[in-house]
């Protein structure tokens, strides 16, 4: 069975077919649009289909960076949609959008930082971070010492943490902030840590030696008479150390415990005077070799290792041959100083050293008592004396006996 239409519904049924597929239309540009641009500071960076994608964009962008960093950004720039879009901008995706926004684009966060004299020097995303890494520098540089107390620990600069607006890639994390306040890969740390510390310690108060004339010695003999021993004593310091490097000490109390004990060491005070003179020849046939008579220092002193005899004596005090000879060497001989050697037949020589100036040269014979030089103290001396020596086949041996 057919149904004839009349024209008048065939002309409704146009018309109904019409407004569907300008309603379908209608739709279609309510969702894509007209083209619309993203702009950062008036600069058109992207455009995508439509002002409401372009809306959705930017607030999808700020919506995954707040919860990538867990809290709320913003951007740095200015950040706006307009219809109008250049004719050379080419419409992205939403994806390609995002992208394009972050390139041309800072964001922005409600932070913390840390302030050094008035100046920031570490941006952190919380002011607890940032009480906490302070808190943190402090510790890091107090003593692991039981023995000590912590009197104080503070900034040596003044450090303030502030509320403000921080760039998101500014921000450090704790660890970051922890080796960057300690001035690693830094010439020198931003802020330094000031710590003053207190010590109480036992330590050795070590003896005196004292030193007593006797008689009975002879000169450059010596002799304990006490033994010494070592007291110990209570002592309290205080120290400042800056960056856990000393910087200061100071003692503040002292208690001793145990008094030290001298040592007291016997020593012969008494110069020995020859008991020979010029005139007096020896059953060796020698004669005292020079105007001086103390002896300052004995054969075999020294640690055994002083190989003469010697007669102090001022400078210029007349030297003389104590026998009579050849002279086998005139002349300066390093440590000896100015020295005159006689042979006197045989194995038998004599040495004289340290003399000022020398009268008799290599060669010269020389009776017993002619003057061969002058007292000095050339060579290895210590004030003037004369350096006296026997020596039997190049040996040396104690000239005393010879001589007196």
């Amino acid at each position: 069975m057919s149904i004839t239409k009349s024209p008048k519904q065939l002309m409704l049924l146009v018309c109904g077919g019409l407004l569907l597929v300008a309603l379908v239309m209608a739709l279609c540009c309510g969702l894509n649009g007209n083209p619309a641009a993203i702009l950062v500071n008036g600069q058109q960076v992207a455009a995508v289909q439509g002002e409401t994608q372009a809306e959705a964009v930017l607030e999808k962008y700020l919506q995954e960076q707040s919860k990538a960093i867990g809290n709320e950004v913003f951007f740095q720039e200015d950040v706006t949609v307009s219809t109008e879009v250049a004719s050379d901008i080419k419409t992205v995706s939403r994806e390609e959008a995002a992208n394009l926004l972050a390139d041309a684009t800072h964001l922005m966060t409600y932070g913390a930082a840390i302030n050094v004299d008035g100046q920031p020097v570490v941006y952190m995303a919380t002011a607890e971070e940032a009480a906490n890494a302070l808190e943190y520098l402090k510790k890091s540089y107090l003593p692991d010492d039981s023995t000590m107390t912590v009197l104080d620990a503070k900034f040596a600069e003044e450090v303030i943490v502030e509320p403000t607006e921080v760039q998101v890639a500014d921000i450090k994390d704790l660890n970051e902030a922890k080796l960057f306040l300690k001035g690693e890969g830094q010439t020198a740390a931003p802020v330094n840590v000031v710590v003053v510390l207190e010590k109480t310690k036992t330590e050795e108060i070590p003896f005196e030696t004292v030193y007593e004339t006797d008689a009975n010695l002879r000169y450059g003999q010596t002799e304990t008479k006490q033994a010494g021993s070592n007291g110990s004593r209570e002592v309290t310091i205080q120290m400042v150390q800056i960056n856990g490097e000393e910087s200061a000490r100071q003692e503040i109390s002292s208690n001793t415990l145990v008094e030290a004990v001298n040592e007291i060491v016997l020593q012969g005070g008494v110069v020995q005077t020859a008991a020979r003179s010029s005139t007096y020849v020896t059953d060796a046939g020698m004669i005292w070799p020079t105007t001086a008579t103390r002896i300052s220092s004995y054969y075999g002193t020294r640690g055994g290792g002083h190989t003469g005899l010697d007669i102090d004596g001022e400078y210029g005090d007349s030297v003389w041959a104590a026998k009579a000879g050849t002279v086998v060497s005139a002349g300066y001989n390093g440590s000896y100083g100015n020295e005159v050697i006689i042979s006197h037949g045989g194995s038998l020589q004599t040495r004289y050293a340290h003399l000022q100036s020398i009268s008799v040269s290599a060669g010269d014979e020389v009776e017993i008592g002619q003057e061969i030089g002058k007292e000095g103290s050339t060579g290895n001396s210590t004030g003037s004396h004369l350096h006296f020596e026997v020596l039997i086949d190049g040996s040396q041996v104690n000239p005393l006996p010879y001589i007196q």
